[in-house]
């Protein structure tokens, strides 16, 4: 008996001690003993241009990486991901978390990158018919808006109908871009329009273009070709691409009408614009060498078309950047900027 009592004491002792080294060794918030993530940064201060990217590496105390398992906040937000930019000049503070245990912060300057040496200017698709009698409704205010603001670039893409200005690529890029009907406008390849020129219009407001784009061009019988120049002012390793079309203007051939803007139907007379015809690149564009996104670097690409059955002295060369794949967050296929020069021509960076 007295061998029993000596041993539930020594238990209760036990266990008793094991109680408070629990209570003193840990928090609802993990182990306080883990030492601090190492935070380092690629660079300490960018432009803020929105396109200018840090990158963030943590390691433990033995050096080993552990970025993929730290969770990033700057001024106290969680951000996605290991690398930021910002549009917001200033000071700016990143910190490394991992299961609970915070890095030291460390300061980021962005500075203000001032104004940008190249206009905005924006894609308006129109995913229109001949034979399309709803289509007048909108081809009309596009054109309308277009004239009065020549920074904003149609394209007209003729399908899937009994049409003669079909493009051969028209059902993809229908398919691609979730055109369920017509007429359907995508603006910048990023959002249907809503039938109002504000949705336009915004696409100019608070925007710094980061690049620009330049042609120059000759024709030589039935082939135009020349050289589409894209020029940085921003320091980015942000994927992009370039897509070049070749559009026919003036192209006249009755359109279906369904008695808008009191016009018959069919409008006989109807002069269609902007007719996307081919594509000088992939539909959805070729890289650009991420090398040269430097500011004040140019990427020189060399274009050439076969322009047989179309008015050469109608045709134009358009040009656009979109977001390419793995670009840091953003979404993939919005244009950020575009051109337009008349076959023969030649276009300064603007």
């Amino acid at each position: 008996m007295r061998l029993n009592k000596l041993h539930l004491a020594a238990v209760l002792v036990f266990s008793a001690l094991t109680m408070l080294s629990c209570s003193k060794g840990g928090n609802s918030g993990g182990d306080n003993t883990t030492p601090p993530p190492q935070l380092t940064l690629s660079k300490t201060s960018i432009t803020a241009d929105g396109w200018e990217t840090i990158t963030f590496t943590a390691k433990d105390q033995n050096n080993n990486d552990i970025t993929t398992s730290c969770v990033f906040y700057v001024d106290n937000q969680i951000i996605q991901g290991s690398s930021w930019w910002t549009s917001v000049s200033g000071s700016h503070t990143v910190k490394a978390v991992r299961s609970g245990v915070e890095s030291a912060g460390v300061t980021i300057n962005a500075t203000n990158p001032g104004a940008s040496p190249f206009s905005q200017k924006i894609i308006v698709e129109d995913y229109t018919g001949t034979w399309c009698g709803h289509c007048p409704r909108v081809g009309m205010p596009i054109e309308t808006y277009a004239n009065s603001n020549p920074n904003t670039i149609v394209v007209a893409n003729h399908g899937p109908g009994n049409d003669p200005y079909t493009f051969s690529g028209h059902g993809i890029l229908a398919s691609f871009f979730q055109v369920t009907g017509y007429p359907t406008v995508m603006i910048n390849r990023d959002r249907k329009w809503n039938e109002s020129y504000s949705e336009f219009d915004l696409q100019f407001t608070n925007r710094r273009p980061p690049l620009g784009i330049a042609f120059q061009t000759s024709v030589s019988g039935n082939t135009i070709s020349g050289i589409a120049k894209v020029k940085y002012d921003v320091n980015t390793s942000v994927p992009m691409r370039l897509v070049l079309y070749l559009v026919e203007d003036g192209k006249v051939y009755p359109q279906v009408n369904y008695n808008y803007f009191g016009l018959p139907n069919p409008i006989n007379n109807y002069t269609h614009n902007a007719v996307l015809r081919k594509t000088l690149t992939g539909l959805y564009g070729d890289n650009l060498p991420v090398a040269n996104q430097t500011r004040g670097g140019v990427t020189d690409i060399n274009f050439s078309v076969d322009a047989t059955g179309y008015d050469i002295s109608k045709c134009r060369i358009v040009g656009f950047v979109v977001h390419g794949t793995n670009n840091q967050g953003r979404k993939e296929n919005v244009v950020v900027n575009a051109q337009s020069v008349k076959a023969g021509l030649n276009k300064d960076f603007d």
